[in-house]
């Protein structure tokens, strides 16, 4: 069958041309195979072209983590195949996603796409502009992107801003036109679609949105692929309101009664909506009601007098101004601002860049930002608290903040509290982002405070004067200058800084990251805070391990063949007056040399073969069970050479194993008894290497390694899309995570980067993230466990909050195929007996109610909104998994390759 008859194709055709697995280009469609997630890919594929050849008209609306653009990437490659030069656009919601779907239409081409001799796609530069995508209209490329959120800032004045928005996204598609020849694109794709909603709405957006789209004649795509896991993301209406850009009214609404067709007789028409199913061991497949588990964090104010007064007088404030707006009395699920905190304590220096940055962020975000009904009510009583009761010295603590810091912060950091170290918690007020990011890292900063401390040999005073200076490097380098400082004696005579190691932090946020992370850190030398800036015990011993010219910088280097084989030689080369050592710079150069890599310079350096120098590689491999060996083993050198530099990265700059290491190799130098009478560094170090290879079971070192080795494959291909071979990689990304918590807000700059730091192993352990990173981000490789701090707006929100980690080839999927029990927890914390309470209580209702109507887009309107009553029972509504073998899973509007849909 010829593919450009898009009314007859069939999976089978479409998996001639592209497979579903990655990697696995001889992967074939069978019809048997329904139940697999190829499969459903290979069937999507062929079924929306059939729908856009059908209508020219079509949604995707399949679970969140499904691959829906791999899906679009798949038949835009069937549609450049039939006609060359075809031209695309996409239009997602911002440019981050934009970037995303780059990153996906190379891995697809690399790793799924085995059609004929079809020219590579040429892709523009994707534009957060809409005149400026336009711009780029040419002969040369075949795919364009754009943001949906372009249509809103064309208006150029505030006066008639609708009218302006309209004329000028007339006068674009005009232009689109006039440069495609009138034709318009071949295919328009909308990723997020739900955001095009509100087609009655009388905005900047709709407007423009409208005009550009165009319609007959004019308009600007010949086939549109519409693309959301959420079609009725706050109504029944929205699938309508989304086919009302593209469809006619006489296919919209019942032509003798003029009332609208319901969405689930226009999904019929043009969507296809199918459920995410996980497979495990032995071809078994779970739905998420397999392994999805809600529970709650009740919370008090016991112990806490100065909050419950507090929140005494606010929650009566609150009540009489409900009262004072008569009988209806409604919130916006989650909109209480005080039922996530009382305020910021804000650290007086940097009090003003925290405003303005909140300024900032506030004109960025969505509407989930929007003034609160108690906003300034709680502004209010929070500053005459703050003014009045200045002996207090700052807010009244929230105690939601405690409880969930409780929760993701272990007393004690050890190998057996990293399974579940991962947290991903969603907020909907910008003051919770912060001060639970700024609070967690403070946990952990008590944390690891303990355990260098006692490697420090403090005593309990000490300790507590330190903590008491915020673990001040002052404090520390006080107690441990230079002449009391052993940590320096292995040939680490010139600490000068290197531009690789200098903290390259945005300072602007110093007062929320970990203070006691950044005493490994090595700061910009400033003369005027000179005290702030000096290297401490803790830098020094950090830069042992990094600074290829001390013998400590062979620790983490990879062994010579990558299992077991130690170093003949290292370097010497003239330095001044003396000679210094270079040790992890010349075992670089024996594997380059070995593996014809890019080869070191030698020149200058003289070879030392005194005896072979091991590193703590073999006896992380030789810990390794079957199947991480198997895979250690199935990767070439590059590959090999690429997670070296991956693991070191992580472990000496994003991750607690710098604690571990710091106090292992700090108590080894100062215990007097290892110390022997002419001893070489050579020797020294060998025997540090024996001494720790014995504690090697109980480390976090293994852990990590174990860990980075099992998810370095997904992590690559992914997330930071750089080939597995990639040996110049250096993986700078992640030494940007110093602190284990981090936060997404307004500023989503940093998105790619946090996004990378979170799917890995290490740093951020917590990610703090309002609305922001609700949708189009995956963060699902590390983390099973997602916290609602402040509710989601609705049951739509919600799901794609859980859709976060909630995909394809995440933790949960990865457990099952290892034959483990597996869970997604779903955690809601609350203010037990307040109207805290009640928002929950009637959330949960609602969404139980909504649930199957979501799951087949057919969502009431009133689903947004909560009344003040309590449920009755309310904990019942709270999803436990069902631990029953297979079950019959029907899509609610699957792709069906019949004679009655074609």
């Amino acid at each position: 069958m010829s593919l450009s008859n898009w009314a007859r194709i069939t999976p089978q055709e479409v998996s001639k041309q592209m497979s579903f697995v990655e990697g696995d280009k001889s992967w074939a469609y069978k019809a048997d195979q329904n139940h697999s997630m190829a499969a459903k890919q290979a069937e999507g594929v062929a079924y929306l072209c059939r729908l856009l050849h059908q209508h020219g008209l079509a949604l995707l609306a399949d679970e969140v983590g499904m691959g829906k653009t791999f899906q679009a990437i798949g038949i835009i490659r069937l549609l450049q195949q039939v006609k060359p030069d075809a031209k695309i656009l996409v239009i997602a919601p911002n440019k981050g996603l934009c970037i995303q779907w780059i990153g996906e239409f190379d891995t697809f081409a690399k790793s799924h796409w085995r059609g004929g001799s079809t020219e590579p796609l040429k892709i523009a530069e994707p534009q957060s502009q809409l005149e400026d995508m336009v711009n780029l209209i040419d002969k040369e490329h075949h795919v364009y992107f754009t943001t949906i959120h372009s249509f809103s800032g064309l208006a150029d004045s505030e006066n008639g801003k609708i009218a302006q928005a309209e004329s000028k996204a007339k006068a674009l598609n005009n232009r689109v036109m006039e440069a495609l020849g009138g034709e318009g694109f071949d295919l328009l794709v909308i990723d997020e679609a739900h955001y095009l909603r509100n087609i009655e709405g009388g905005s900047q957006r709709v407007a423009a949105a409208k005009a550009f789209f165009g319609e007959g004649d004019e308009a600007l795509a010949k086939q549109v692929l519409l693309m959301t896991a959420t079609p009725t993301h706050s109504s029944v209406n929205d699938v309508a309101n989304i086919l009302g850009y593209f469809a006619p009214d006489s296919e919209l609404k019942n032509s003798e009664t003029q009332a609208p067709y319901d969405a689930s007789d226009l999904l019929t028409r043009y969507g296809l909506r199918r459920h995410r199913l996980l497979e495990g061991a032995s071809g078994r497949h779970y739905a998420k009601q397999h392994y999805r588990k809600e529970t709650v964090l009740p919370v008090s104010f016991s112990g806490n007098q100065n909050a419950e007064l507090f929140f005494g007088l606010y929650q009566r404030e609150l009540v009489r101004k409900v009262q004072g707006k008569g009988a209806n009395r409604q919130f916006l699920y989650g909109y209480l601002e005080g039922f996530e905190s009382f305020g910021e304590d804000k650290d007086q220096a940097d009090k003003a860049k925290q405003e303005k940055k909140e300024k900032q962020d506030k004109e960025k975000t969505n509407s989930a930002f929007k003034k609160a009904a108690d906003t300034e009510l709680l502004a209010c009583l929070s500053r005459e608290y703050y003014e009045y009761y200045e002996c207090f010295g700052a807010f009244p603590e929230h105690p939601k903040y405690k409880a969930l810091v409780d929760h993701f912060v272990p007393n004690q950091l050890n190998h057996t509290k990293l399974d579940n170290i991962k947290h991903l918690v969603f907020v909907r007020r910008i003051p919770s982002v912060r001060e639970l990011t700024k609070r967690v890292n403070s946990r952990y900063d008590k944390v690891f405070g303990d355990q260098i401390s006692e490697a420090l040999n403090l005593s309990k005073a000490q300790k507590q004067e330190w903590q008491s200076t915020q673990w001040s490097r002052v404090w520390l380098n006080n107690q441990f200058n230079k002449e009391n400082d052993p940590t320096g004696q292995d040939a680490l005579t010139d600490e000068k800084e290197d531009g690789a190691d200098l903290d390259q932090s945005n300072n602007s946020d110093n007062y929320l990251r970990s203070r006691i992370t950044e005493l490994f850190v090595v700061k910009k030398r400033d003369e005027e805070n000179l005290q702030e800036t000096q290297n401490t015990v803790c830098t020094n011993i950090a830069l042992r391990f990094r600074k290829p010219e001390s013998i400590f910088s062979m620790f983490l280097e990879p062994a010579l063949d990558y299992l077991e084989e130690d170093y003949p030689y290292f370097w010497e080369a003239q330095s001044g007056q003396s000679k210094r050592a270079m040790y992890a710079t010349a075992a670089h150069h024996q594997r380059a040399e070995r593996y014809s890599f890019n080869v070191t310079d030698s020149k200058g350096n003289e070879k030392k073969e005194e005896e072979p120098l091991p590193t703590i590689w073999k006896y992380l491999v030789n810990k390794l069970n079957d199947k991480e060996k198997s895979t250690l083993n199935s990767w070439d050198p590059s590959t090999k050479e690429n997670f070296s530099n991956y693991f070191k990265a992580g472990v000496l700059f994003a991750s607690p194993v710098m604690i571990e290491l710091f106090c292992w190799l700090y108590i080894f130098d100062n215990d007097v008894s290892l110390h022997k009478r002419g001893e070489s560094a050579q020797q020294r170090y060998k025997r540090f290497i024996k001494d720790f290879s014995e504690k090697l079971s109980k480390s976090m070192l293994l852990w990590y390694f174990k860990a980075a080795l099992t998810t370095f494959e997904d992590v690559c291909r992914k997330v930071a899309r750089v080939a597995l071979d990639n040996i110049e990689n250096d993986w700078h990304e992640l030494k940007a995570h110093s602190s284990p918590a981090a936060y997404a807000s307004g500023e989503s700059s940093n998105r790619e980067n946090l996004q990378l730091g979170f799917n890995t192993p290490f740093y951020p352990n917590v990610l703090v993230a309002t609305s922001v990173f609700q949708e189009g981000v995956n963060l699902h490789l590390q983390c099973n466990e997602v916290h609602h701090y402040g509710l989601a707006g609705s049951p739509g929100s919600h799901e794609q909050r859980v859709g976060r980690i909630d995909r394809l080839f995440g933790k949960v999927n990865r457990q099952y195929k290892d034959q483990q029990q597996s869970e997604l927890r779903i955690n809601f914390p609350y203010l037990e007996h307040s109207f805290d309470e009640d928002q929950l209580a009637s959330f949960l209702e609602r969404k139980v109610k909504a649930e199957s109507k979501l799951d087949k887009c057919l969502m009431d309107d009133t689903d947004s909104r909560i009344g003040t009553e309590k449920s009755y029972e309310w904990k019942s509504y709270l999803k436990q998994p069902e631990r029953t073998e297979d079950s019959t899973i029907e899509d609610p509007y699957p792709a069906i390759f019949s004679e009655e849909k074609e």
